[in-house]
């Protein structure tokens, strides 16, 4: 018992005993270990010499990162007989002793100088020669492994940088952020019933890989946001599975992009009606390409891909077609809500959108009337006029 090592007279079998039997914990158990993995880190030996292992291991990773590689960095053990790999590794280690007390040296005569004062004595002009020679030592080996300094550097680097980044990004939260002013955007035309064929028609010609995919998933995508009103994110997580729920239970139960709340929205029989006469689509998309999604195979569609899916297929039909409107994905949208708040009030017009503000339902009250409709009142006021 002599002979074990012990920290404030404890040796650690009698601590780990004492442990076990009042808290049996492998935590605690843990933590006296690495208390005495650290106490004897610290505590200096003959086969360190004379330092702690920790400071040991400390100079000699600093001097190797100064030193080009060995040429063998492992060999057998001696027990296994003769290896010539020893010869370079005793090699590699004198110099790494080696540089390790030049470092050492500089970092003495350092600390001497700072200490005095160009007066204090008459050697000061000595030991600034023995520093500079001490400094071109350590230059010549820095410059023969540049790479490994360079890496050494860039290592060293990264943790500040890191450190950095995360203080930007603390202070970022802490101060206001500053409004961006939003580029004014033109008014949207809605998709009415007569324009709504002309897009279901050319669905997918816009693309050439995979164009009865492309065909089937966005005839399906308009079907649902032209009788219902989605916005375009709220259909990206859309399975099979929960279009045939919602066809058989006339409704489509989703969670609102922006609220981020469940909401139900009910299926009139007609849209129950055209999304039952789109059979082959389903077949395409969920039988023959075996998607998990309506827009995405394994996982949802990233939903700026999907606005762009979307408004690339409305642009080009807009373009083939010569239609002279400004059709966007939001387009369905604004068809269903102009619509309904033509023949019912904002509040339900609100409730059956999914609307949480009115204020939100009064944006749209600018297509109440249709170019039809205005364009008769401005007809009238002329003739009257006359």
């Amino acid at each position: 018992m002599e002979d074990l090592y012990r920290i404030e007279d404890v040796i650690i079998e009698e601590l780990l005993t004492r442990c076990a039997i009042e808290n049996p914990n492998f935590r605690n158990s843990r933590s006296i270990l690495n208390q005495y993995v650290k106490s004897l880190n610290e505590k200096p030996n003959k086969k360190s010499l004379k330092l702690s292992p920790e400071k040991h291991d400390k100079q000699s990773s600093t001097a190797a990162m100064l030193m080009a590689e060995p040429v063998y960095p492992k060999a057998f053990s001696k027990h296994f007989g003769d290896d010539f790999r020893f010869n370079e590794i005793s090699k590699f280690k004198i110099e790494n002793s080696e540089v390790i007390t030049i470092l050492n040296e500089i970092a003495a005569k350092k600390a001497e100088l700072v200490n005095k004062t160009p007066f204090d004595d008459f050697d000061n002009n000595l030991v600034l020669k023995i520093i500079d020679q001490r400094l071109g030592e350590i230059y010549s080996l820095i410059a023969n492994n540049s790479v490994i300094t360079k890496e050494y550097v860039e290592e060293a680097i990264q943790p500040v940088e890191e450190s950095l980044e995360e203080l930007h990004f603390k202070i970022d939260k802490l101060l206001p952020k500053q409004k961006h002013e939003r580029e004014t955007q033109l008014l949207r035309d809605p998709i009415n019933s007569n324009l709504f064929p002309v897009f279901m028609c050319n669905s997918g010609n816009y693309y050439t890989y995979q164009k009865d995919l492309k065909r089937a998933q966005l005839r399906i995508a308009y079907t649902i946001l032209y009788y219902v009103g989605l916005r375009i994110n709220e259909i990206r997580q859309l399975t099979e599975k929960r279009l045939f729920d919602a066809i058989a239970a006339s409704q489509l139960s989703i969670i609102h992009h922006k609220t981020r709340k469940p909401y139900i929205h009910v299926l009139s029989k007609t849209a129950v009606k055209a999304l039952k006469n789109l059979k082959t689509e389903f077949t395409v998309v969920f039988q023959k390409y075996k998607y998990e999604f309506l827009f995405g195979a394994k996982k949802p569609i990233h939903k700026k891909t999907l606005i762009q899916v979307i408004n690339k297929d409305l642009k080009h039909t807009c373009k083939v077609c010569d239609l002279p409107y400004n059709i966007k994905s939001h387009s369905f949208r604004v068809n269903v809500i102009s619509n309904l708040l033509k023949i019912t009030t904002v509040q339900n017009t609100a409730d059956i959108i999914g609307h949480e503000d009115i204020r939100s339902t009064m944006a749209y009250r600018r297509y109440a009337l249709s170019k039809e409709e205005i364009n008769d009142l401005l007809e009238k006021i002329t003739n009257d006029e006359t």
